[in-house]
C-alpha cells in the first residue's frame, strides 16, 4: 500500500503574473457552463442569424459584381427597390447597415436567454455553498473573481455577437472582392465589435449584481427576467397608449363624417360621401404616421426597456437612421412619412439611454462592492 507525504509539496508547475489569475475561473466558468447539452444546443440556434447576414452580405457582394450565380436568387430579393438592385453598389453602406442592424437586434434577444441560463449561478452558487473563502485563500483580489466571472458572460456574447459580426464582415470583403468596402463600410465593423463590450460589460455587470443579492439563483433568474422581460413589455405597453392617443386625436381633428346609410340618398351621392370618408381617412392616417416620425424624437417611454436602451445604442452607433432617411428618398413624397414610420427606429437622443446604461452600470458595481465588502477580512 503506497504512503504519501502530507508536507508540503513544491510546485513545479508554470507561474502566471497576476494580471492573469483571473483567466482561470472564466476557463473554469466556461468549461461549467458549456457541460449542459441545452446551453450548447441553444448557442447552435444563436448562430443562425449569423448565417443569415453571411448569406445576404455574400449575395450582396455577388450582385455588385454582376455575377451569374446570383442570378437565381433576385427573384427572392424583389421587396428590395428596383433602383436599389439595378445599382448595388451606390446602396453598398445602405444595405450593409441595415443588416447590421437587424442581425445585432436579433442577436440582443438571443444574448439576454443566454445571459439567463448561464449568468444567475455564477456568483449566487458559491454564496450558497460558501465557497468563496476558497477563493480567496488564494492570492486572488476582489477584481480578479469579480473579472474572471464577467469573462464568462464576456466570452459568451462574444461567441454570438463579436465573432459572427467580424467573419461575415470578412465573407462579404471576400465576396465582393472590392477594397473599396474597407473605406465605406468599415465603420460597421468597428461599431459591431464596440456594441458587443457594450452589451457584455452592462449586461455582464448587471446579472452578476443580481447574482449577488442572492443565494438562491432561482431568485436571480426572476430579478433578470423583471429587468429584462417585464420593462421591454412596460415600454411597449407605454408607448403603444401614446400612438393610441395621437390616433385619436388625428381622427377628431380630421373630422371623418360617418358612413352609415342614409334615407333618401341616392347612390351618386353614397358614393361622393364614401370617396369623402375615405379621403378624409387616408388624410388622417398620413398625419397618424407623420406626427409619430416627430413625436419619436422626444418620446421617453421606450427609455423604460432595457433591451430598448441597448437597442438604440447600437442604432446610433451603425447609423441606422439616417440610412432609412437615404432609403426614404426613393418613395414617393406622399409615401415618405409612412416608410419611415415602419421601418426607423427610437430617434430619441441616444445619450438618454447611454444615461440609464451608465445609472445601471453604476448601481451594479455599488452592489457588488457593498455585497461582498465582507470579503476584505480574508486579506
Amino acid at each position: 500500500m503506497p504512503i504519501f507525504d502530507q508536507g508540503y509539496q513544491h510546485w513545479d508547475g508554470e507561474m502566471r503574473g497576476h494580471a492573469w489569475r483571473w483567466l482561470a475561473i472564466t476557463r473554469q466558468g466556461l468549461r461549467t457552463g458549456l457541460k449542459n447539452r441545452v446551453t450548447r444546443t441553444f448557442l447552435l440556434f444563436a448562430w443562425v442569424p449569423a448565417l443569415a447576414l453571411v448569406f445576404m452580405l455574400c449575395v450582396w457582394g455577388l450582385l455588385e459584381r454582376k455575377s451569374e450565380l446570383v442570378a437565381p436568387l433576385v427573384p427572392l430579393l424583389s421587396f428590395i427597390e428596383p433602383r436599389i438592385l439595378a445599382d448595388p453598389k451606390h446602396y453598398r453602406l445602405e444595405i450593409w447597415t441595415i443588416c447590421y442592424d437587424y442581425f445585432l437586434l436579433t442577436e440582443l434577444r438571443f444574448s439576454m436567454v443566454l445571459i439567463l441560463m448561464v449568468g444567475p449561478g455564477l456568483i449566487s452558487q458559491d454564496l450558497r455553498f460558501n465557497a468563496l473563502p476558497l477563493y480567496f485563500s488564494r492570492p486572488l483580489r476582489r477584481i480578479d473573481y469579480f473579472v474572471g466571472k464577467w469573462g464568462v458572460i464576456a466570452a459568451l456574447l462574444g461567441m454570438v455577437i463579436v465573432v459572427p459580426a467580424v467573419v461575415a464582415y470578412a465573407l462579404g470583403l471576400l465576396f465582393s472582392l472590392d477594397l473599396s468596402i474597407l473605406r465605406d463600410t468599415y465603420r460597421l465593423l468597428l461599431s459591431s465589435v464596440l456594441y458587443g463590450g457594450i452589451v457584455a460589460a452592462s449586461a455582464g455587470l448587471l446579472v452578476l449584481a443580481l447574482s449577488a443579492l442572492s443565494r438562491n439563483s432561482r431568485y436571480v433568474v426572476l430579478f433578470w427576467l423583471g429587468i429584462w422581460f417585464v420593462s421591454s413589455v412596460l415600454g411597449t405597453v407605454l408607448t403603444q397608449v401614446d400612438h393610441e392617443q395621437r390616433e385619436h386625436a388625428a381622427y377628431r381633428r380630421a373630422a371623418i363624417a360617418p358612413t352609415t346609410l342614409r334615407e333618401n340618398e341616392t347612390p351618386q351621392e353614397r358614393q361622393r360621401r364614401f370617396r369623402a370618408f375615405n379621403e378624409a381617412y387616408r388624410k388622417a392616417q398620413d398625419e397618424v404616421r407623420a406626427e409619430e416620425v416627430r413625436a419619436a424624437a422626444r418620446d421617453w417611454r421606450p427609455t423604460v426597456s432595457y433591451t430598448a436602451n441597448l437597442s438604440r445604442v447600437g442604432q446610433y452607433l451603425l447609423g441606422t437612421n439616417a440610412q432609412w432617411e437615404k432609403l426614404s428618398l426613393l418613395r414617393p413624397t406622399s409615401q415618405r412619412a409612412r416608410f419611415l414610420y415602419d421601418f426607423m427606429g427610437p430617434q430619441y437622443p441616444w445619450y438618454w439611454s447611454g444615461l440609464v446604461l451608465v445609472g445601471l452600470f453604476g448601481l451594479s458595481a455599488c452592489i457588488l462592492n457593498f455585497r461582498v465588502k465582507s470579503l476584505d477580512r480574508l486579506k
